[in-house]
């Protein structure tokens, strides 16, 4: 569970603060040493003035003061030191989980889409929380135990060698019970969090589609199929606390009173030959408690070392998913047109092309119509065009460049997209058009004009600064559609590439839409994807996409004169307008 890559990640944040970490185990170090100071104070006044009736006040009173002193530094350093301990942790666990979460934000669109939402929402936030307790609990209790485990043990041999050896097969011990743990607990605890992501991806599925599930009347599998994976979770963990149970505190308590008997019993034969005092008895019997509860201590937080450690290996795991690539060309755009050279695309793990030898040119200026029956590959080819896929062959050149080598801020300056099913976060409307943009008020009530989305602001209470609920649910689809569009268009781009931004609008709504392309043909390069072939019956051409291959282009006129065409049969069936 615990490997060296695991290891290597949890010291990367931990080495940004060496002087506050320095700092806490000073405080540590010091904490230590008067605790383990008072047994060994309070052993000095038991054989050096209460056995023997030795009642001078000067040294009684210098002893008490120090024992004083040193329990008095003791508690206020373990103060310190777990507040440092534990801010350093935070800190740590801060970092590492922005670092997971840009990881996430830079992740090709194939490895988002083939990941269930709630698996990755689970990786960001409950694996990341589970690795925060590993920090706080190592450096906060083990760590310290593990240094009073150690000021201990070299109290006791320089005391009695012969009692510390005995105290000391304690450890052998501690370390077999948590070798056995670990051997007993690692795959309930890798089930444990298994189920516990797969719990998060049904709830945010049930979330996300639950007026589906209500209409066809499915609550109540989906309420059966959560049920079943919360009751294989429960007896995961119900498993992992019964061998918690029997081989942590239980075992080691048991061990602990069989060499406090044969400390004892020890302490018993040197009294027979006159060589044991009263005093070291009292500190052996003080630091054995000492010894056992760090053990105890350290064994019972080794559950969350589990939890923490299969965790950790799903973060690394996360962490070797090879991010989107980006090139490194930063030059403007010059000329927003296109050439497809011979390109080809295959989805991971896909048995065969989705787009198979597509060669084409797309002027800039240029409007250009994609239509298809559902699965040609017109989507992805909108896709491969604003850089969210790469291609699997061939050549795809943007202004002359490859479109892998341009600079993401180059083409985002270039492209805007509206995709077929929006984004729209619940913040207000304002928010949502301009996603971080800043723009002036003339600017966004031209792009609110250009996509015909004023009846929709003069229709809510408070215009732009309407909050639109979770994901703009308090709109309709083509409402969302509009405000998709007028975003892009804000950005006034050099290319518009629309994925059905029509196919949810009424009649009157894809007119102005239609008017509003109408009115950037030429000025922008434009890609439509449509289902309503009425949209782009302007284009100055038209591509018709079957199995992932162009099989027809041109003008609509031309497409129409072809009896036995495929945009022939599109136009004349009877969804058609």
């Amino acid at each position: 569970m615990i490997n060296r890559r695991l290891i290597a990640m949890m010291l990367r944040p931990l080495g940004r603060a060496p002087g506050r970490l320095a700092l806490a185990a000073g405080v540590l170090l010091v904490a230590t040493g008067m605790d383990v100071l008072g047994p060994w104070l309070i052993k000095h006044y038991i054989d050096g003035y209460l056995v023997p009736e030795d009642w001078r006040l000067a040294p009684l009173a210098l002893l008490a003061g120090l024992y004083v002193a040193s329990q008095l530094i003791a508690a206020l350093g373990r103060y310190l030191q777990t507040l440092w301990f534990a801010r350093i942790a935070l800190d740590a666990v801060h970092a590492l989980r922005q670092r997971v979460f840009r990881h996430v934000m830079r992740l090709p669109q194939h490895v988002i889409d083939a990941t269930p939402t709630g698996e990755m929402v689970a990786r960001v936030t409950n694996d990341t929380d589970d690795l925060r307790e590993l920090y706080v609990e190592f450096l906060a209790t083990v760590l310290q135990n593990l240094v009073l485990l150690v000021a201990i043990l070299l109290a006791m041999a320089l005391m009695d060698l012969q009692l510390a050896a005995i105290a000391a097969t304690l450890i052998p011990v501690a370390a077999v019970v948590i070798w056995g743990y670990q051997r007993a607990s690692g795959p309930a605890a890798m089930a444990v969090r298994r189920l516990r992501a797969d719990q998060n991806a049904r709830i945010n599925e049930a979330i996300g589609g639950m007026g589906v599930l209500q209409a066809f009347n499915q609550t109540e599998r989906f309420r059966e199929r959560y049920h079943r994976l919360n009751v294989a979770q429960y007896h995961a963990r119900l498993h992992t606390i019964r061998i918690s149970g029997l081989l942590l505190r239980s075992a080691l308590d048991l061990v602990g009173v069989i060499i406090l008997a044969a400390l004892l019993i020890a302490y018993g034969l040197d009294s027979l030959q006159g060589g044991a005092e009263i005093g070291v008895l009292y500190a052996f019997v003080t630091w054995l408690g000492r010894v056992s509860e760090p053990l105890i201590e350290i064994t019972q937080r080794f559950n969350i070392f589990q939890q923490a450690g299969v965790a950790g290996n799903r973060i690394l795991t996360l962490l070797d998913r090879p991010q989107a690539t980006s090139g490194d060309d930063h030059r403007p755009i010059a000329r927003a047109d296109y050439r497809l050279e011979q390109l080809v695309f295959r989805h991971q793990g896909a048995a065969a092309n989705t787009l198979d030898d597509i060669s084409l040119d797309i002027a800039e200026g240029h409007f250009l119509g994609l239509v298809g029956h559902t699965g040609s590959g017109k989507s992805t080819l909108l896709d491969l065009l604003c850089a969210l896929q790469p291609v699997s062959g061939g050549a795809l050149l943007f202004d002359g460049r490859r479109i892998e080598t341009l600079a993401p801020e180059v083409l985002n300056a270039a492209i805007a997209s509206v995709p077929q099913e929006p984004f729209v976060r619940s913040t207000t409307l304002r928010d949502n058009l301009l996603m971080g943009l800043e723009a002036s008020e003339a600017s966004i009530a031209r792009a609110i004009d250009e996509a015909q989305l004023r009846a929709l602001i003069d229709r809510l209470p408070d215009g732009l600064e309407t909050p639109l609920g979770e994901r703009g649910l308090t709109l309709s689809t083509g409402e969302r559609q509009l405000l998709a569009l007028a975003r892009a268009l804000l950005r006034r781009p050099r290319v518009l590439l629309l994925d059905e931004a029509t196919a949810s609008v009424d009649s009157l709504t894809e007119a102005r839409l239609n008017r509003a392309l109408s009115t950037l043909k030429g000025r922008v390069t434009m890609v439509v994807v449509a289902h309503r072939l009425s949209t782009v019956i302007d284009a100055d051409a038209i591509l018709v996409m079957q199995q992932g291959r162009i099989v027809e282009q041109g003008s609509h006129e031309a497409l129409l004169s072809r009896p036995d065409g495929v945009y022939y049969h599109l136009w004349h069936q009877p969804e058609a307008p």
